[in-house]
């Protein structure tokens, strides 16, 4: 190789560089961009479960009222008919 296509071949070289240095700065800039809006998901998913998990208690609670009304309602139905016997 002679000094021309060393230096032509050293140009290219440092733009390939320079290249990679800008992609690099995008995708640290990307990467920050990415890790903030998942930390703003953690955030919103957390206060879903939050929400879910107290309409799963309400649910439970009424599961177990109603579980309670029915046997009421079932010895009441019990009661009655061995009067009537």
């Amino acid at each position: 190789m002679n000094r021309v296509e060393v230096d032509t071949w050293r140009v290219g070289v440092e733009s390939r560089l320079e290249e990679l240095t800008v992609m690099g700065a995008k995708q640290n800039s990307e990467l920050a961009h990415i890790k903030e809006s998942v930390d703003e998901i953690k955030t919103i998913v957390k206060e879903q479960n939050g929400r879910v998990r107290w309409l799963e208690q309400q649910n439970s609670a009424m599961k177990a009222v109603g579980s309670v009304l029915a046997v009421v309602f079932s010895g009441f139905i019990g009661w009655l008919f061995k009067i009537r016997s």
